[in-house]
C-alpha cells in the first residue's frame, strides 16, 4: 500500500504483509534535499528500527527505493585541488534528524475505508486545482497502470469536442448533415434537427444500450463507416425528448469531430485534450482500434492521468466554457436506459459525457447546486469532481466488466469523508 500526501511532499509507503510491514515516510528538510526515514516494524517482537538516508528530491518523489550511499559529485561542479600543506577537517555540526511526520490525521478516515473496503485491487487518487494531494493503492493496483476505462471514456470524448466548440471549430447547436455527406437534410426527417449537444448528452433518438452488437465493437471498419451504418438505423424517440444511455450517440458525434478537423479522433484527443492535461502517452483510444475506435466506452489510461484530466476540468484550464459544459441536459426529458448506479443511489441526471449525481430522488435543485460530476465506467473506474467542495478523486480499478456497481459504492463511501477531511 501506498499512501502519498502533496504538499509538503511527504509519503508513506507500506510494504509487505504479515509479521513485518515497512513504512516510508519521506519529506523535504529544505532546499533540494530531503530526508529519507525507513522505520522497520516487527509486529512479533514490537521492535522499530529507524535509518536515515539522503537523497535528491527528485528521486524520492518519484521512486521508492531512493538508494542510498553517498552521491558522485557533479560534472559541473568545480574541482578544487588539494592544499600543499594538509590541514585539519574542521568537524561539521550535526544536522538535527526531523521527527518523521506522521500519518496524516484528516485522511485516515479514507484510508480506513478503504482497507476494510471488500475489494483486492484498487487505487484512489484525491486532489484540487492545486494538484494531486492525497494517493492510496491497495493491492498491488498502481496508479499509473494502464487499464481499460470503458465508460469513463465518455469524459474524455465530450472534452475533446467541447475542446473544438470552445475554439469555435464547432458548435453544440450544430447537425449531423453539416459535416457528414450522406445526412439528411429533409425537415420532416427527425434526424437533420439532431444537435451536437443531444449527441453528446444521449438524448439524440438512436437508442441503442451498451450491450448493443453493432459495428462501434468492430475493428476492421472505420469510424466515419460505422457512423454513416448507424444512421441506417433510423431513431427511436424525437431528439431531445428521452435519455437513453448507449454507444450510438456519440460515435455520430465523433464522426462530425473528424470531419470537422480532417483528423482521427485519436489525434484530435491528443492535440485537444490528452496533450494540453499533460497526460502520458498511456491513455489511448485502443478498443476496438485506433481506426473505429469506441468513444464511448473504448479508451484506456492511467489513474494519474485520469487526474490530470480532472484537474483541468476543476481549474477550468481545459474547458473554457464550462457552464455549458455542465449543464444538465436532462432536466425535461424521459428517462429510458441508465445504469443501475445512477438510480440506485439517487436521481442522476446527465450533462455532457457525465452524470450529475443526485443522491435523493427525485432531483432536487440542490443537486444541481452542489455539482457532482462522475462518469463509472463497466470495469468500476469511477472518477468525479465535487465543484462545490473543490476537489476530484478517482477510483482506478481493475474489476470485471459489469463491476460498476462496486466503483460507485466506493465513491460514495468516500464522498462525506473526503469533504470531511479536506475541512480539518
Amino acid at each position: 500500500m501506498h499512501i502519498c500526501k502533496w504538499p509538503p511532499y511527504f509519503c508513506i509507503f507500506r510494504e509487505g504483509f504479515g509479521a513485518v510491514q515497512r513504512y516510508h515516510n519521506v519529506r523535504p528538510i529544505g532546499g533540494p534535499v530531503v530526508e529519507y526515514h525507513v522505520r522497520d516494524k516487527n509486529r512479533r517482537g514490537g521492535i522499530w528500527r529507524k535509518s536515515v538516508r539522503t537523497v535528491t528530491l527528485g528521486l524520492c518523489l518519484f521512486t521508492l527505493g531512493c538508494g542510498g550511499g553517498d552521491a558522485a559529485p557533479s560534472a559541473s561542479q568545480p574541482v578544487t585541488l588539494p592544499p600543499s600543506a594538509p590541514s585539519p577537517t574542521p568537524v561539521p555540526t550535526p544536522t538535527p534528524v526531523p521527527t518523521p511526520t506522521p500519518m496524516p490525521a484528516d485522511f485516515e478516515a479514507i484510508i480506513e475505508a478503504a482497507e476494510n473496503f471488500d475489494d483486492p485491487e484498487f487505487a484512489i487518487i484525491i486532489g484540487n486545482s492545486s494538484g494531486i494531494i492525497f494517493e492510496y493503492e491497495k493491492g498491488g493496483f498502481s496508479v499509473s497502470e494502464q487499464r481499460l476505462i470503458a465508460s469513463a471514456t465518455k469524459w474524455y470524448t465530450a472534452a475533446t469536442i467541447m475542446r473544438l466548440v470552445d475554439a469555435g471549430i464547432m458548435d453544440l447547436s450544430d447537425n449531423p448533415q453539416q459535416y457528414l455527406s450522406y445526412w439528411t437534410n429533409n425537415p420532416g426527417d427527425p434526424r437533420s434537427r439532431i444537435t451536437l449537444a443531444q449527441l453528446l448528452s444521449f438524448t439524440s433518438g438512436f437508442n441503442a444500450t451498451p450491450g448493443v452488437d453493432s459495428c462501434v465493437n468492430e475493428a476492421a471498419t472505420t469510424l466515419q463507416a460505422c457512423a454513416e451504418e448507424i444512421y441506417g438505423f433510423d431513431i427511436a424517440t424525437v431528439p431531445g425528448t428521452a435519455f437513453v444511455y448507449g454507444p450510438h450517440h456519440m460515435h455520430i458525434a465523433a464522426a462530425m469531430a473528424e470531419q470537422a478537423t480532417g483528423l482521427d479522433f485519436e489525434v484530435i484527443f491528443r492535440n485537444n485534450v490528452a496533450g494540453p492535461a499533460g497526460m502520458s502517452e498511456e491513455s489511448s483510444y485502443l478498443t476496438p482500434s485506433l481506426t473505429n475506435p469506441r468513444v464511448s466506452g473504448g479508451a484506456v489510461s492511467t489513474g494519474r492521468d485520469y487526474a490530470l484530466f480532472l484537474q483541468g476540468i476543476l481549474d477550468g484550464s481545459l474547458i473554457t466554457d464550462r457552464d455549458n459544459f455542465l449543464a444538465d441536459r436532462t432536466s425535461n426529458v424521459t428517462f429510458g436506459f441508465r445504469p443501475d448506479g445512477a438510480v440506485e443511489n439517487g436521481d442522476w441526471h446527465y450533462a455532457l459525457g457525465a452524470w450529475l449525481e443526485c443522491d435523493v430522488e427525485p432531483f432536487e435543485q440542490s443537486c444541481a447546486e452542489a455539482q457532482i460530476y462522475s462518469s463509472p465506467g463497466s470495469f468500476g473506474w469511477t472518477p468525479w469532481i465535487d465543484f462545490q467542495n473543490g476537489y476530484f478523486a478517482i477510483i482506478a480499478r481493475r474489476g470485471e466488466r459489469g463491476s460498476a456497481d462496486v466503483g460507485v459504492a466506493l465513491e460514495q463511501i468516500l464522498q462525506p469523508l473526503i469533504v470531511e477531511a479536506l475541512a480539518n
